[in-house]
């Protein structure tokens, strides 16, 4: 049910993260999109359960929960690059962005969902299942514009709704397909 919530009804990344913008100029959105959903279904969870067993084992046994967000940027700041190294080194996912360790380490997706897997998860297999869901959702949100802002470059859209105003409605328009899914499950 945790898995199902954060996919469908709670869409942590809409509800819960400030704006953000995951690729910048790639010639190929559809396949910078790919890279960056793939990255992070395996960024997001690694990161949300490592800021998890760091908040519950080391930060507050010494009462140190004041410092629990500059400990969870600290996280994402190591674990991000020896993600990009471990990627490049074995040819998985080769992006061809020069700062693409850059550009995740400074999404604010990877910190909003280790944040908010922290404060609501009581067990280990809640946070487990809250950062996978999360990191779907994400996939999917981030496959599902690229592909629609693909397919509307070969539209014909009249001059002032181009780019921004566009983009704006869809995202209005996905926003409510997903308010759909908020009475599925009762928190």
């Amino acid at each position: 049910m945790v898995l199902l919530s954060s996919v469908l009804v709670t869409t942590v990344v809409l509800a819960h993260m400030p704006q953000w913008r995951p690729f910048v100029a790639p010639t190929d959105i559809f396949g910078g999109a790919r890279v960056i959903a793939i990255v992070c279904l395996i960024a997001v969870p690694a990161i949300a359960l490592l800021s998890w067993l760091l908040a519950r084992f080391v930060l507050a046994p010494w009462h140190l929960e004041y410092l629990r967000t500059p400990a969870l940027v600290a996280v994402v700041l190591i674990v991000v690059p020896l993600l990009d190294f471990a990627l490049r080194r074995r040819g998985t996912v080769v992006t061809q962005q020069p700062g693409f360790a850059l550009l995740m380490s400074t999404n604010t997706a990877l910190l909003g969902i280790a944040l908010i897997t922290d404060l609501r998860s009581a067990t280990f297999g809640v946070a487990l299942l809250l950062s996978i869901g999360a990191a779907l959702a994400l996939a999917v949100l981030l496959l599902a514009f690229a592909a629609l802002y693909e397919r509307l470059q070969h539209a014909d859209i009249p001059v002032v709704f181009r780019e921004a105003p566009l983009a704006l409605v869809t995202a209005g328009i996905m926003a409510l397909a997903f308010m759909g899914f908020s009475g599925l499950i009762q928190e």
